[in-house]
């Protein structure tokens, strides 16, 4: 689950400030990763984010394992590790899950000393038999989704406009405000550090990355993965998520290196803050919320008779409430001709009136919509109980009796 993801993202967190400088900036940097907003509630949402932000971290972990060790047969053992880890997340979420080699390809290859040889060994293979395997058995099983994949899921979302959020401006205004206001009571910090950075100049930054190498690869894999999705025409906020672990490692290091604070009055911020976001989640939790699957999901529980058949009325995604369905709810419109979409209104309605045996439906539609499912309903000779919030309609259709 997104829980134990997050978790054991925070252990890896902190593993990885350790290695990198010294253990206070690894328990510091785990500390800022469990404490802040946006990790914490993009665990809760319905979403492979939280896992593919474990796999990446968790290679990236892998890298500095090899990149810190002397022994060939070690250092080959871990980098073929980090391939498999990049397949696992290639697997997750497909190419983004690639965006942290690119940082690691520069970072590695400009070293002096102790370059880690990446493609040796039998580790790419491995990276290609992990993370194709799945997209392999599908497409010979369901040859039409090989341009599925190819042209929605990789070349739409760099290039097309039928896509989230395509606006030339989103970046600042669906990025920004996650990976900045995301870090919640730890963004002192960062405006804190960001200041003394100009006011040193750029001689102390320059300075402080020379004395940190590793703080380069950080800076680098924010900004690259960064300008990649800006790039792209699809943007979500948790695009990014990954995004928020060396956010966290940066925070940590400056805070361990130039801050004067006591690990006491650190805990003490984490642990409030942590106080804080437990409350908001549980405060959330009992209001209606659009995006609170769990919440409407229940609902239909009220008027379930535990036989029927879920469908969702002109929506085309809606992964929440198909995660609580175990993918068993179709998507019925007025047509019936979009591409995504399961069967028309009118084909639905017909199939349940001429049912031999009893059948029921559970029709779930936004507020906005609910007028024109209404309609339709209204017209046809079955039974219709409603149920809902402020946001979302069930209708309960059946026969009449």
């Amino acid at each position: 689950s997104n829980s134990l993801s997050f978790l054991i993202t925070t252990i890896i967190v902190i593993i990885l400030g350790s290695l990198l400088w010294e253990r206070r900036a690894g328990l510091i940097a785990g500390l800022i990763y469990l404490s802040s907003p946006f990790p914490f509630f993009g665990a809760n949402a319905v979403s492979t984010d939280t896992l593919l932000t474990l796999w990446e971290l968790l290679a990236v972990l892998c890298y500095f394992k090899a990149y810190r060790t002397e022994e060939l047969k070690r250092r080959t053992a871990w980098t073929t590790f980090m391939w498999f880890i990049f397949g696992l997340g290639f697997l997750t979420k497909g190419p983004p899950s690639l965006l942290p080699i690119l940082p690691l390809i520069i970072w590695n290859y400009t070293r002096k000393k102790n370059r880690v040889a990446l493609f040796r060994g039998f580790g790419v293979p491995l990276f290609l038999f992990t993370g194709f395997s799945w997209f392999i058995l599908v497409s010979i099983k369901n040859p039409h989704l090989v341009m599925y994949f190819l042209k929605t899921e990789v070349v739409e979302r760099v290039s097309s406009a039928a896509v989230h959020n395509r606006e030339w401006y989103s970046p600042f205004t669906i990025y920004f405000p996650v990976l900045i206001g995301g870090q919640g009571a730890w963004l002192y910090f960062s405006i804190r550090s960001f200041w003394r950075c100009i006011r040193s100049g750029p001689r102390k930054v320059m300075s402080f990355i020379k004395n940190n190498e590793e703080a380069l690869f950080i800076i680098l894999w924010i900004i690259i993965p960064l300008f990649v999705f800006s790039l792209s025409k699809s943007r979500l906020e948790l695009y990014v998520l990954p995004l928020y672990g060396p956010i966290a490692l940066l925070i940590a290091r400056w805070v361990a290196t130039y801050e004067n604070i006591r690990w006491k009055q650190l805990v003490m911020v984490g642990v409030i803050s942590v106080i804080i976001l437990t409350g908001l989640k549980f405060g959330i939790a009992q209001f209606p919320n659009r995006n609170n699957m769990q919440q409407v999901y229940m609902m239909s529980r009220g008027i379930d008779s535990r036989n029927a058949e879920y469908y969702v009325f002109e929506e085309d995604k809606l992964f929440g409430m198909q995660f609580y369905l175990n993918g068993t709810m179709q998507r019925v419109t007025i047509t019936g001709r979009e591409s995504w979409a399961d069967t028309s209104i009118d084909d639905l309605l017909s199939s349940l009136i001429n049912e031999k045996t009893a059948a029921e439906y559970l029709i779930l539609s936004s507020v906005k919509k609910a007028s024109l499912i209404e309609r339709v309903l209204s017209d046809s000779d079955i039974e219709v109980q409603k149920t809902g919030n402020k946001h979302w309609v069930w209708f309960r259709v059946t026969q009449k009796e």
